[in-house]
């Protein structure tokens, strides 16, 4: 089945959702939540994973965000997400995922991992402090030249046993690699050629994809 886009009630009911954020309005308004928003989204992601496995030549798993929030230790205990949010990843191997969020207001793509494992972290330790490090970095320095935002490093030093010097220390103080890239306009999730759209983004993301998938 093939992704028509989302129409603008679907539009519109996220953003008056954030502004009606109850139990009580959702409950009124949840067969245009299920129509609008829910049964499209599973059209998407469907679409996404088949044309992201022709693209990475790795099948893919998608996961669709759940539109309840988990309050459990959030301070902010409004009951739902007023964003759609799909993750794309393979289903073997290192993950690197593949992510769009849209709302009324934005659109974002993004790739990479939050947090490597504890193995895949070793991996990537010495890969960033080894001469093909260089690759890293050159992939990432491109992709912020096109305009892709880049998670801050979480770490404020180098981790021990590693040259507090490196000519490559910004790497080093990562435990995980995330890029996003904010398109124009959020209502071209309106239109079926969003799909197209969404593709050429994460090819943008490919050489990073291919290269943590190699940690």
């Amino acid at each position: 089945m093939t992704f028509p886009g989302y129409t603008d009630e679907a539009l519109n009911f996220l953003e008056n959702l954030k502004s009606n954020n109850s139990r009580d309005w959702f409950a009124a308004n949840k067969l245009v939540y299920e129509k609008q928003v829910r049964d499209p989204t599973k059209i998407l992601a469907a679409e996404l994973a088949d044309r992201l496995e022709e693209l990475t030549e790795d099948a893919q798993k998608s996961k669709i965000f759940r539109i309840h929030r988990d309050l459990r230790f959030s301070k902010d205990k409004t009951p739902y997400n007023t964003h759609v949010h799909i993750s794309l990843a393979p289903q073997s191997g290192n993950a690197p995922a593949f992510m769009l969020g849209w709302s009324h207001n934005y659109l974002t793509l993004g790739c990479g991992v939050f947090e490597f494992q504890k193995d895949v972290l070793a991996n990537y330790r010495t890969f960033a402090a080894s001469g093909s490090g260089e690759k890293l970095q050159v992939i990432l320095d491109k992709l912020i030249a096109d305009g892709v935002r880049i998670d801050e490093p979480v770490l404020k030093r180098v981790p021990s046993g590693f040259d507090p010097n490196h000519p490559r220390v910004g790497l080093l103080r990562r435990k995980g690699i995330a890029v996003w890239q904010d398109l124009d306009d959020p209502k071209i999730a309106t239109q079926p050629r969003l799909v197209d759209k969404v593709l050429a983004g994460f090819e943008t993301f490919l050489p990073l994809y291919k290269l943590i998938r190699t940690l």
